[in-house]
Protein backbone atom coordinates (compact mmCIF):
# COMPACT_ATOMS: atom_id res chain seq x y z
CA UNK A 1 0.00 0.00 0.00
CA UNK A 2 1.37 3.39 -0.97
CA UNK A 3 1.76 5.91 1.79
CA UNK A 4 0.58 9.47 1.72
CA UNK A 5 -2.81 11.13 1.63
CA UNK A 6 -5.24 12.76 -0.77
CA UNK A 7 -6.29 16.39 -0.59
CA UNK A 8 -9.16 18.10 -2.34
CA UNK A 9 -8.05 20.29 -5.23
CA UNK A 10 -8.62 23.52 -3.33
CA UNK A 11 -6.53 22.21 -0.40
CA UNK A 12 -3.69 21.29 -2.75
CA UNK A 13 -3.89 24.90 -3.93
CA UNK A 14 -3.68 26.20 -0.33
CA UNK A 15 -0.68 23.98 0.42
CA UNK A 16 1.19 25.22 -2.64
CA UNK A 17 0.20 28.82 -1.91
CA UNK A 18 1.77 28.49 1.57
CA UNK A 19 4.91 27.01 0.01
CA UNK A 20 5.06 29.89 -2.46
CA UNK A 21 4.72 32.40 0.38
CA UNK A 22 7.68 30.78 2.16
CA UNK A 23 9.57 30.66 -1.13
CA UNK A 24 9.45 34.45 -1.50
CA UNK A 25 9.76 35.14 2.23
CA UNK A 26 13.07 33.27 2.42
CA UNK A 27 14.21 34.91 -0.82
CA UNK A 28 13.40 38.45 0.28
CA UNK A 29 14.82 38.24 3.80
CA UNK A 30 18.28 39.20 2.50
CA UNK A 31 17.17 42.49 0.96
CA UNK A 32 15.56 43.46 4.28
CA UNK A 33 18.84 43.16 6.18
CA UNK A 34 21.17 44.54 3.47
CA UNK A 35 22.09 47.65 5.51
CA UNK A 36 22.97 45.37 8.46
CA UNK A 37 25.02 43.08 6.24
CA UNK A 38 26.81 46.09 4.74
CA UNK A 39 27.79 47.23 8.22
CA UNK A 40 28.67 43.75 9.50
CA UNK A 41 30.86 42.73 6.55
CA UNK A 42 31.97 46.25 5.45
CA UNK A 43 30.66 45.42 1.97
CA UNK A 44 30.18 47.69 -1.05
CA UNK A 45 26.88 47.98 -2.93
CA UNK A 46 28.36 45.89 -5.73
CA UNK A 47 29.36 43.14 -3.27
CA UNK A 48 25.85 43.20 -1.81
CA UNK A 49 24.40 42.99 -5.31
CA UNK A 50 26.37 39.80 -5.90
CA UNK A 51 24.28 38.23 -3.10
CA UNK A 52 21.25 38.52 -5.34
CA UNK A 53 23.18 37.26 -8.35
CA UNK A 54 24.62 34.26 -6.44
CA UNK A 55 21.08 33.19 -5.61
CA UNK A 56 19.80 33.70 -9.15
CA UNK A 57 22.71 31.96 -10.91
CA UNK A 58 22.05 28.60 -9.28
CA UNK A 59 18.30 29.25 -9.44
CA UNK A 60 18.54 29.65 -13.22
CA UNK A 61 21.01 26.82 -13.89
CA UNK A 62 19.25 24.21 -11.75
CA UNK A 63 15.67 24.93 -12.83
CA UNK A 64 15.94 23.10 -16.17
CA UNK A 65 17.32 19.79 -14.78
CA UNK A 66 14.66 19.86 -12.04
CA UNK A 67 11.95 20.62 -14.59
CA UNK A 68 13.00 17.73 -16.83
CA UNK A 69 13.22 15.43 -13.80
CA UNK A 70 9.73 16.36 -12.64
CA UNK A 71 8.31 15.60 -16.11
CA UNK A 72 9.64 12.04 -15.61
CA UNK A 73 8.92 11.60 -11.90
CA UNK A 74 6.43 12.85 -9.31
CA UNK A 75 6.54 16.64 -9.55
CA UNK A 76 5.20 17.27 -6.03
CA UNK A 77 8.08 15.28 -4.53
CA UNK A 78 10.57 17.33 -6.52
CA UNK A 79 8.87 20.42 -5.04
CA UNK A 80 9.18 18.93 -1.52
CA UNK A 81 12.91 18.25 -2.00
CA UNK A 82 13.36 21.83 -3.13
CA UNK A 83 11.55 23.18 -0.07
CA UNK A 84 13.84 21.19 2.23
CA UNK A 85 16.98 22.49 0.48
CA UNK A 86 15.98 26.17 0.46
CA UNK A 87 14.67 26.13 4.04
CA UNK A 88 17.78 24.43 5.43
CA UNK A 89 20.07 26.78 3.47
CA UNK A 90 18.18 29.82 4.78
CA UNK A 91 18.73 28.66 8.36
CA UNK A 92 22.40 27.90 7.64
CA UNK A 93 22.83 31.47 6.39
CA UNK A 94 22.81 32.49 10.06
CA UNK A 95 26.25 30.85 10.33
CA UNK A 96 27.83 33.03 7.63
CA UNK A 97 31.19 34.41 8.79
CA UNK A 98 31.93 36.54 5.72
CA UNK A 99 30.18 37.96 2.68
CA UNK A 100 31.77 35.19 0.59
CA UNK A 101 30.34 32.45 2.82
CA UNK A 102 26.92 34.08 2.56
CA UNK A 103 27.26 33.86 -1.24
CA UNK A 104 27.50 30.07 -0.87
CA UNK A 105 24.41 29.79 1.33
CA UNK A 106 22.42 32.04 -0.98
CA UNK A 107 23.46 29.88 -3.93
CA UNK A 108 22.11 26.81 -2.10
CA UNK A 109 18.80 28.59 -1.52
CA UNK A 110 18.61 29.16 -5.27
CA UNK A 111 18.93 25.41 -5.89
CA UNK A 112 16.01 24.62 -3.60
CA UNK A 113 13.73 27.34 -4.90
CA UNK A 114 14.43 26.32 -8.50
CA UNK A 115 13.02 22.86 -7.79
CA UNK A 116 9.78 24.31 -6.43
CA UNK A 117 9.26 27.05 -9.00
CA UNK A 118 9.86 24.59 -11.86
CA UNK A 119 6.99 22.42 -10.58
CA UNK A 120 4.48 24.38 -8.46
CA UNK A 121 2.59 26.34 -11.10
CA UNK A 122 2.59 23.36 -13.48
CA UNK A 123 0.99 21.08 -10.89
CA UNK A 124 -1.80 23.60 -10.32
CA UNK A 125 -2.22 24.22 -14.06
CA UNK A 126 -2.88 20.52 -14.56
CA UNK A 127 -5.50 20.56 -11.79
CA UNK A 128 -7.59 23.38 -13.31
CA UNK A 129 -9.14 23.87 -16.73
CA UNK A 130 -7.73 26.48 -19.12
CA UNK A 131 -10.60 28.96 -18.63
CA UNK A 132 -9.73 29.31 -14.92
CA UNK A 133 -5.96 29.01 -15.20
CA UNK A 134 -4.91 32.69 -15.16
CA UNK A 135 -7.05 33.35 -12.09
CA UNK A 136 -5.74 30.31 -10.22
CA UNK A 137 -2.12 31.09 -11.08
CA UNK A 138 -2.66 34.73 -10.16
CA UNK A 139 -3.96 33.65 -6.74
CA UNK A 140 -1.08 31.15 -6.40
CA UNK A 141 1.35 33.92 -7.25
CA UNK A 142 -0.03 36.05 -4.44
CA UNK A 143 2.75 34.18 -2.67
CA UNK A 144 5.10 36.72 -4.26
CA UNK A 145 3.68 39.90 -2.65
CA UNK A 146 2.61 38.17 0.57
CA UNK A 147 5.91 36.36 1.08
CA UNK A 148 8.02 39.29 -0.09
CA UNK A 149 6.22 41.75 2.15
CA UNK A 150 6.48 39.48 5.20
CA UNK A 151 10.14 38.87 4.39
CA UNK A 152 10.93 42.58 4.13
CA UNK A 153 8.88 43.50 7.18
CA UNK A 154 9.91 40.60 9.43
CA UNK A 155 13.53 40.65 8.22
CA UNK A 156 13.95 44.32 9.05
CA UNK A 157 12.27 44.04 12.45
CA UNK A 158 13.99 40.80 13.51
CA UNK A 159 17.34 41.99 12.18
CA UNK A 160 17.25 45.28 14.10
CA UNK A 161 16.08 43.79 17.39
CA UNK A 162 17.75 40.35 17.40
CA UNK A 163 20.43 40.47 14.70
CA UNK A 164 20.42 39.41 11.05
CA UNK A 165 21.54 35.89 12.05
CA UNK A 166 18.32 35.33 14.02
CA UNK A 167 16.25 36.60 11.09
CA UNK A 168 17.71 33.96 8.76
CA UNK A 169 17.33 31.19 11.31
CA UNK A 170 13.69 31.73 12.23
CA UNK A 171 12.20 32.13 8.74
CA UNK A 172 13.60 28.83 7.44
CA UNK A 173 11.69 26.54 9.79
CA UNK A 174 8.12 26.66 8.33
CA UNK A 175 9.31 25.51 4.92
CA UNK A 176 10.59 22.23 6.41
CA UNK A 177 7.15 21.50 7.88
CA UNK A 178 5.36 22.25 4.60
CA UNK A 179 7.87 20.09 2.72
CA UNK A 180 6.85 17.07 4.82
CA UNK A 181 3.16 17.41 3.88
CA UNK A 182 4.05 18.01 0.23
CA UNK A 183 6.15 14.85 0.10
CA UNK A 184 3.30 12.79 1.57
CA UNK A 185 0.75 14.20 -0.86
CA UNK A 186 -0.88 11.90 -3.44
CA UNK A 187 -2.06 13.36 -6.75
CA UNK A 188 -2.74 10.14 -8.65
CA UNK A 189 -6.29 8.82 -9.17
CA UNK A 190 -7.90 11.50 -7.05
CA UNK A 191 -11.62 11.84 -8.03
CA UNK A 192 -11.77 15.46 -6.86
CA UNK A 193 -9.01 16.44 -9.28
CA UNK A 194 -10.95 14.90 -12.17
CA UNK A 195 -13.89 17.20 -11.43
CA UNK A 196 -11.70 20.28 -11.88
CA UNK A 197 -9.59 19.04 -14.79
CA UNK A 198 -11.31 16.02 -16.38
CA UNK A 199 -8.61 15.65 -19.05
CA UNK A 200 -5.75 15.62 -16.58
CA UNK A 201 -3.09 13.04 -17.42
CA UNK A 202 -1.24 11.86 -14.32
CA UNK A 203 1.22 9.63 -16.18
CA UNK A 204 4.87 10.57 -16.45
CA UNK A 205 5.98 12.09 -19.74
CA UNK A 206 8.96 10.62 -21.53
CA UNK A 207 10.98 13.57 -22.71
CA UNK A 208 14.46 14.08 -24.09
CA UNK A 209 16.80 16.81 -25.24
CA UNK A 210 14.82 17.15 -28.48
CA UNK A 211 12.00 18.66 -26.47
CA UNK A 212 14.35 21.41 -25.34
CA UNK A 213 15.47 21.96 -28.94
CA UNK A 214 11.81 22.18 -29.94
CA UNK A 215 11.23 24.93 -27.38
CA UNK A 216 14.15 26.95 -28.77
CA UNK A 217 12.41 26.75 -32.15
CA UNK A 218 9.13 27.99 -30.67
CA UNK A 219 9.16 31.72 -31.53
CA UNK A 220 6.40 32.89 -29.15
CA UNK A 221 8.03 30.91 -26.34
CA UNK A 222 11.39 32.63 -26.95
CA UNK A 223 9.79 36.09 -27.14
CA UNK A 224 7.86 35.34 -23.95
CA UNK A 225 11.06 34.22 -22.20
CA UNK A 226 13.15 37.24 -23.25
CA UNK A 227 10.31 39.67 -22.48
CA UNK A 228 9.87 38.08 -19.07
CA UNK A 229 13.64 38.38 -18.53
CA UNK A 230 13.45 42.12 -19.08
CA UNK A 231 10.66 42.40 -16.48
CA UNK A 232 12.70 40.25 -14.13
CA UNK A 233 15.78 42.43 -14.65
CA UNK A 234 13.89 45.50 -13.48
CA UNK A 235 11.82 43.91 -10.75
CA UNK A 236 14.73 41.88 -9.38
CA UNK A 237 16.99 44.87 -8.78
CA UNK A 238 14.13 47.10 -7.57
CA UNK A 239 12.97 44.60 -4.96
CA UNK A 240 16.55 43.80 -3.90
CA UNK A 241 17.61 47.41 -3.35
CA UNK A 242 14.15 48.74 -2.39
CA UNK A 243 14.69 48.72 1.39
CA UNK A 244 18.13 50.30 0.90
CA UNK A 245 16.54 53.03 -1.25
CA UNK A 246 14.14 53.96 1.54
CA UNK A 247 16.90 53.76 4.14
CA UNK A 248 19.56 55.70 2.25
CA UNK A 249 17.67 58.17 0.06
CA UNK A 250 14.49 58.78 2.07
CA UNK A 251 15.79 58.71 5.63
CA UNK A 252 13.92 55.66 6.95
CA UNK A 253 15.48 53.42 9.59
CA UNK A 254 16.13 49.79 8.59
CA UNK A 255 13.03 48.43 10.34
CA UNK A 256 10.84 51.34 9.20
CA UNK A 257 12.03 50.87 5.60
CA UNK A 258 11.04 47.21 5.84
CA UNK A 259 7.64 48.15 7.24
CA UNK A 260 6.90 50.72 4.51
CA UNK A 261 8.15 48.63 1.59
CA UNK A 262 6.49 45.51 3.01
CA UNK A 263 3.16 47.34 3.17
CA UNK A 264 3.59 48.62 -0.42
CA UNK A 265 4.38 45.14 -1.75
CA UNK A 266 1.57 43.52 0.23
CA UNK A 267 -1.16 45.96 -0.82
CA UNK A 268 0.04 46.40 -4.41
CA UNK A 269 0.50 42.69 -4.97
CA UNK A 270 -2.59 41.52 -3.12
CA UNK A 271 -4.73 43.76 -5.33
CA UNK A 272 -2.64 43.89 -8.51
CA UNK A 273 -1.93 40.16 -8.99
CA UNK A 274 -5.57 38.97 -9.02
CA UNK A 275 -6.71 42.02 -11.02
CA UNK A 276 -4.25 41.14 -13.78
CA UNK A 277 -5.40 37.50 -13.78
CA UNK A 278 -9.11 38.28 -13.73
CA UNK A 279 -8.86 40.92 -16.47
CA UNK A 280 -6.81 38.54 -18.64
CA UNK A 281 -9.30 35.66 -18.25
CA UNK A 282 -12.32 37.91 -18.86
CA UNK A 283 -10.77 39.60 -21.90
CA UNK A 284 -9.67 36.20 -23.26
CA UNK A 285 -13.33 35.39 -23.97
CA UNK A 286 -13.23 38.10 -26.66
CA UNK A 287 -9.61 38.19 -27.78
CA UNK A 288 -7.05 35.37 -27.93
CA UNK A 289 -4.23 37.89 -27.37
CA UNK A 290 -5.80 39.30 -24.21
CA UNK A 291 -3.12 38.02 -21.85
CA UNK A 292 -0.36 39.58 -23.94
CA UNK A 293 -2.23 42.90 -24.06
CA UNK A 294 -2.60 42.92 -20.25
CA UNK A 295 1.18 42.57 -19.86
CA UNK A 296 1.91 45.28 -22.45
CA UNK A 297 -0.51 47.82 -20.92
CA UNK A 298 0.46 47.21 -17.29
CA UNK A 299 4.22 47.31 -17.99
CA UNK A 300 3.95 50.55 -19.97
CA UNK A 301 2.11 52.27 -17.13
CA UNK A 302 4.49 50.79 -14.53
CA UNK A 303 7.56 52.13 -16.38
CA UNK A 304 6.20 55.67 -16.57
CA UNK A 305 5.24 55.70 -12.88
CA UNK A 306 8.57 54.22 -11.77
CA UNK A 307 10.64 56.84 -13.58
CA UNK A 308 8.51 59.68 -12.21
CA UNK A 309 8.56 58.18 -8.73
CA UNK A 310 12.35 57.95 -8.66
CA UNK A 311 12.78 61.38 -10.28
CA UNK A 312 10.53 63.01 -7.67
CA UNK A 313 11.55 60.59 -4.86
CA UNK A 314 7.84 59.92 -4.36
CA UNK A 315 6.73 56.82 -2.45
CA UNK A 316 3.10 57.00 -3.76
CA UNK A 317 4.29 56.98 -7.39
CA UNK A 318 6.72 54.11 -6.75
CA UNK A 319 3.92 52.21 -5.00
CA UNK A 320 1.62 52.78 -7.99
CA UNK A 321 4.36 51.50 -10.31
CA UNK A 322 4.71 48.32 -8.24
CA UNK A 323 0.92 47.85 -8.32
CA UNK A 324 0.85 47.77 -12.14
CA UNK A 325 4.07 45.74 -12.25
CA UNK A 326 2.33 42.95 -10.32
CA UNK A 327 -0.33 42.55 -13.02
CA UNK A 328 1.96 40.29 -15.06
CA UNK A 329 2.24 37.69 -12.29
CA UNK A 330 0.08 34.67 -13.15
CA UNK A 331 -0.70 36.05 -16.61
CA UNK A 332 2.75 35.18 -17.93
CA UNK A 333 2.53 31.67 -16.47
CA UNK A 334 -0.77 31.18 -18.29
CA UNK A 335 0.77 32.46 -21.51
CA UNK A 336 3.53 29.88 -21.20
CA UNK A 337 1.01 27.07 -21.10
CA UNK A 338 -0.89 28.59 -24.02
CA UNK A 339 2.11 28.38 -26.36
CA UNK A 340 3.74 25.08 -25.32
CA UNK A 341 2.75 21.40 -25.34
CA UNK A 342 1.04 19.94 -22.28
CA UNK A 343 3.39 16.97 -21.98
CA UNK A 344 6.49 19.13 -21.42
CA UNK A 345 5.05 21.93 -19.29
CA UNK A 346 7.54 21.34 -16.47
CA UNK A 347 10.45 21.46 -18.91
CA UNK A 348 9.04 24.56 -20.60
CA UNK A 349 8.60 26.23 -17.21
CA UNK A 350 12.17 25.38 -16.25
CA UNK A 351 13.62 26.62 -19.55
CA UNK A 352 11.60 29.83 -19.23
CA UNK A 353 13.06 30.31 -15.76
CA UNK A 354 16.58 29.67 -17.03
CA UNK A 355 16.31 32.25 -19.82
CA UNK A 356 14.42 34.72 -17.65
CA UNK A 357 16.92 34.62 -14.82
CA UNK A 358 20.22 34.22 -16.68
CA UNK A 359 19.67 37.47 -18.64
CA UNK A 360 17.31 39.06 -16.11
CA UNK A 361 17.75 39.10 -12.35
CA UNK A 362 21.06 37.22 -12.33
CA UNK A 363 23.02 40.25 -13.61
CA UNK A 364 20.66 43.05 -12.50
CA UNK A 365 21.52 43.27 -8.75
CA UNK A 366 25.26 43.26 -9.49
CA UNK A 367 25.00 45.74 -12.37
CA UNK A 368 22.70 48.01 -10.36
CA UNK A 369 25.07 47.87 -7.40
CA UNK A 370 28.01 48.73 -9.66
CA UNK A 371 26.16 51.69 -11.18
CA UNK A 372 25.24 52.82 -7.69
CA UNK A 373 28.91 52.83 -6.70
CA UNK A 374 29.82 54.83 -9.81
CA UNK A 375 26.92 57.31 -9.60
CA UNK A 376 24.21 56.94 -6.96
CA UNK A 377 21.43 54.52 -6.08
CA UNK A 378 18.63 56.65 -7.51
CA UNK A 379 20.31 56.90 -10.92
CA UNK A 380 21.04 53.18 -11.07
CA UNK A 381 17.41 52.35 -10.29
CA UNK A 382 16.14 54.79 -12.94
CA UNK A 383 18.08 52.78 -15.52
CA UNK A 384 15.79 49.82 -14.80
CA UNK A 385 13.11 51.51 -16.91
CA UNK A 386 15.11 50.63 -20.06
CA UNK A 387 14.83 46.80 -19.82
CA UNK A 388 11.23 47.11 -18.62
CA UNK A 389 10.35 49.05 -21.80
CA UNK A 390 12.16 46.41 -23.85
CA UNK A 391 9.75 43.89 -22.31
CA UNK A 392 6.88 45.84 -23.87
CA UNK A 393 8.63 45.54 -27.27
CA UNK A 394 9.07 41.76 -27.00
CA UNK A 395 5.49 41.13 -25.87
CA UNK A 396 4.21 43.35 -28.68
CA UNK A 397 6.27 41.25 -31.11
CA UNK A 398 4.75 38.10 -29.62
CA UNK A 399 1.26 39.10 -30.81
CA UNK A 400 2.40 38.24 -34.36
CA UNK A 401 2.47 34.54 -33.42
CA UNK A 402 -0.66 34.27 -31.23
CA UNK A 403 -4.09 34.29 -32.84
CA UNK A 404 -6.56 37.01 -31.87
CA UNK A 405 -9.37 34.49 -32.32
CA UNK A 406 -10.85 33.03 -29.17
CA UNK A 407 -9.80 29.41 -28.67
CA UNK A 408 -11.74 26.86 -26.63
CA UNK A 409 -8.66 24.63 -26.29
CA UNK A 410 -5.39 24.99 -24.42
CA UNK A 411 -3.58 26.04 -27.62
CA UNK A 412 -4.08 29.60 -28.96
CA UNK A 413 -0.82 29.56 -30.87
CA UNK A 414 -0.64 29.85 -34.62
CA UNK A 415 2.49 28.38 -36.18
CA UNK A 416 3.25 31.20 -38.56
CA UNK A 417 6.87 31.65 -39.48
Amino acid sequence: MNGGFYLKTRNVFYLFLLLNIMNYLDRQITSAVLPLLKESFHASDQALGVLGSAFMITYALIALPFGMWSDRWQAHKVAAIGAVIWSAATMLSALAWSIESLYVFRALIGIGEAAFVATGSTILSKLYVQSRRARILALFNLGMPIGSSIGVLAGGALGVHFGWQFAFCIVGLPGLILAFFTWRLRLDRNPDHQKHAPNMDTSSAQININDVKQLFGNKPFILLSVGYAMISYGFGALSFFGPTLLNREMGYSVDAAGLVLGAIIAVSGFIGVPIGGYIADYWLKRNGRARIHVVIISMTISCALLYLGLQLVSIPLIAASIFFLFWHVGVISSLLYDVTEYRIWNTATALLLFIMHIIGDVPSPTVTGYLSEQTNLLFSLKMLVIPMLLAVVFFSWMTKYVSSKVSLTDQNITHSS
